[in-house]
């Protein structure tokens, strides 16, 4: 161990062992802007009016067509294009709009609906399975 530190400390620590030349950092700049290729000035092609408008124009169009497609998915089923004086006799009418025209004259009150609503719960048996479920568990 003696070996190693004393060859260490014979070694000048005042004396800079590495050495850069003299205006080295001065010329360095210089230099390297000497070596690389001359490069061609090219001019920006002008910008048209189209190009500057594009975007707004593209943004525009998709707010249409999604203000389009939204009114499209959420139409009111009622209100279609066809008219009972447009239709004629020969003229098959598809099976929703004979659906929703039945559905649309179909009058039935609270008290009735509930009672079909127990009467499906009893045919069905869940009336005895709630029963079960809560009192008897």
């Amino acid at each position: 161990m003696k070996a190693k530190t004393s060859k260490l400390n014979e070694i000048d620590k005042t004396k800079n062992p590495f050495k850069v030349p003299e205006n080295y950092f001065e010329t360095l700049n210089e230099e390297i802007m000497s070596r690389l290729p001359e490069k061609e000035f090219v001019a920006a092609p002008p910008v048209t009016m189209w190009e500057k408008v594009k975007p707004w124009v593209y943004l525009a169009a998709m707010f249409i067509g999604i203000y389009v497609t939204v009114d499209f998915l959420t139409g009111d089923a009622n209100s279609s294009p066809l008219t009972s004086q447009q239709i004629s006799d020969n003229e098959t009418v598809s099976i929703s709009e004979t659906a929703d025209s039945y559905w649309s004259t179909v009058h039935i009150t609270e008290e009735e609906f509930y009672q079909f609503l127990e009467e499906q719960v009893v045919e069905d048996g869940y009336y005895d399975y709630m029963y079960n479920q809560y009192y008897l568990n």
